[in-house]
């Protein structure tokens, strides 16, 4: 785990950066009223940053990016996409929309919308500290907790999106696993034991501490490709591209942050230590209740950041402190369980 974070923690702090500036500028611009076209050009210009400080080699990189520009469209048009609404106005038609998430103002008449927005900006700007617009910091509260809450996903064809987190730790983990697999064949090894660990994911304990083949393929559908010394042999190959029904090469040595290694064989040495079922159930939900404690962590420390912006200072100071005890809990239940907690994976 300690050389996933290593690297993770050379490229996740720029996505997550730019994320934060993509959404802060977004609630400005849903603030303001501002046009679309700057908002997008100033989203590129995130965009375009990250790109400059990425590391060059990162695998499937252009994947983040699509992510990054693809999430924060879909963040717009839930501000923004609403059919313009048409008044007539003297001689001339008065077209103004109004963001989703605030609802249609009350207007007596095309002379009360034209007051609202006789400096000839959009409904909103205009209107957002009048009475006209009903339950505004109810509202703004609602759509900055929804901006907060949603991470940037990747953006792959045929695949189901997933956070930028989880696609780190699934190429990382892979790149690492498949140069040990090369290793391992350059060498000459045929056969070798998966490592196992009592805190393995559901999909690699039926694989873990088995006995695989590094090259051959299996005939049968349970992947067994022959037996030695009494134990049964599994293709890895064949296990390792399997594909799971969201288009990802999922599952041990290939999986999501897999931490799984292989370990060569030895005639007459068994393979390693075999953990029971509570053994795993238990490790398995201290590491999933760390990850949500992570995830919990940068969500509201960008609700907080995101309210400061919309003036609600108050409530972004009790959210911060939120923020702060969490972040106690959060070390404290690392440390008692004998994890590693990491400052990059909860900065924002």
């Amino acid at each position: 785990m300690a050389t996933n974070d290593l690297y993770q923690s050379t490229f996740m702090p720029i996505f997550q950066r730019a994320e934060t500036k993509i959404k802060t500028l977004i609630l400005a611009a849903f603030l303001s009223g501002d046009a679309l076209i700057p908002l997008r050009l100033k989203i590129d210009g995130v965009i375009a940053w990250a790109v400059s400080q990425v590391p060059k080699d990162l695998h499937d990189k252009t994947a983040y990016l699509r992510g990054l520009k693809h999430k924060s469209e879909q963040f717009i048009l839930a501000y923004y996409k609403k059919p313009l609404v048409a008044y007539k106005v003297a001689k001339n038609d008065l077209l103004v929309s109004v963001p989703p998430s605030m609802g249609a103002p009350k207007v007596d008449n095309p002379q009360a919308l034209l007051d609202l927005v006789s400096d000839k900006r959009k409904l909103w700007s205009a209107a957002k500290g009048s009475p006209n617009v009903v339950n505004y910091q109810k509202e703004i509260k609602k759509a900055i907790e929804n901006l907060a809450e949603n991470p940037v996903t990747t953006f792959e064809p045929g695949k189901k999106p997933i956070s930028l987190w989880q696609k780190a730790e699934l190429d990382v983990r892979h790149e690492n696993q498949v140069q040990m697999l090369q290793d391992l064949r350059v060498k000459g090894v045929k056969y070798a034991w998966t490592s196992s660990h009592p805190n393995c994911s559901k999909r690699c304990q039926k694989w873990q501490g088995k006995l695989m083949s590094l090259d051959e393929h299996a005939k049968g559908s349970n992947f067994q490709v022959t037996t030695i010394d009494g134990h049964p042999v599994f293709s890895l190959p064949d296990i390792m591209n399997q594909v799971d029904k969201y288009g990802y090469h999922n599952n041990i040595i290939s999986g999501f942050n897999c931490r799984h290694r292989l370990i060569p064989y030895k005639p007459g040495v068994y393979g390693p230590e075999q953990y029971t079922d509570k053994d795993v159930s238990k490790e398995r939900a201290i590491e999933q209740r760390i990850r949500e404690m992570e995830r919990e962590i940068r969500k509201l420390k960008t609700q907080a950041l995101l309210l400061s912006q919309a003036g609600q200072i108050k409530l972004a100071h009790e959210i911060e402190n939120r923020v702060k005890i969490l972040i106690v809990r959060y070390k404290e239940y690392c440390e008692r369980n004998g994890y590693a907690w990491y400052q990059y994976r909860i900065n924002i």
